[in-house]
């Protein structure tokens, strides 16, 4: 039997326009798997982020829960906090001091940015903190001094032996799989003695 070939060229008309169709289908489904795709990475980025600033953040905590932190700063500077985000005991995040420069001087660790010495009259002797900032009364004759650019001098009354200093502390926190790191700085303030303040407030 012979099919004419006015209704061959249908056919073939159908097959081109299926063959469209189906094409422009695969493409809207491929564009759909990569939103999908992005999505994904964009939540999982944002998810690692977040764990990332947790862990920085645990850090600095646990430095600052150290009293001392601020008259042995390379010591803190030597330590390396790992985290398991997942409780798989498997440490996922690793954080550290990273060198930053402040005012030129390129540095790890924790940072004095200024000093001031604490003035007698903000000091309560009702305060065990603020008891042992006490000089003497009197300059002459204490046999207390302060360190000074050109030597010692004898502390006058209204100088204490405490200064308030301030600090930044950058932390970077690294996930070795995947190398990527994020940096969190925090500032801070401590009570410290001015001999300790003169060391690490240059």
């Amino acid at each position: 039997m012979n099919i004419p070939s006015s209704m061959r060229r249908q056919r073939g008309s159908v097959l081109v326009i299926a063959m469209v169709f189906l094409l422009m289908l695969a493409g809207l489904a491929a564009s759909a798997m990569r939103g999908s795709m992005s999505s994904v990475q964009a939540i999982s980025n944002m998810q690692w982020r977040n764990e990332s600033v947790a862990a920085a953040n645990d850090a600095i905590d646990r430095v600052l829960s150290s009293s001392d932190f601020a008259i042995k700063t390379p010591t803190v500077t030597e330590q390396v906090f790992q985290v398991d985000i997942n409780g798989d005991d498997v440490n996922d995040i690793r954080v550290t001091f990273p060198v930053t420069t402040i005012a030129g001087v390129a540095k790890a660790g924790p940072r004095c940015l200024r000093q001031r010495p604490v003035p007698a009259a903000s000091l309560d002797p009702e305060v065990a903190a603020d008891r042992g900032c006490y000089g003497s009364s009197a300059a002459d004759g204490s046999g207390i001094g302060v360190e000074t650019a050109g030597g010692t001098a004898a502390m006058d009354s209204s100088q204490t032996l405490c200064a308030d200093t301030q600090w930044v502390i950058p932390v970077r926190a690294t996930d070795d799989v995947t190398r990527t790191s994020v940096d969190v700085t925090q500032g801070t303030g401590v009570r410290v003695f001015r001999s300790d303040a003169i060391n690490y407030c240059n």
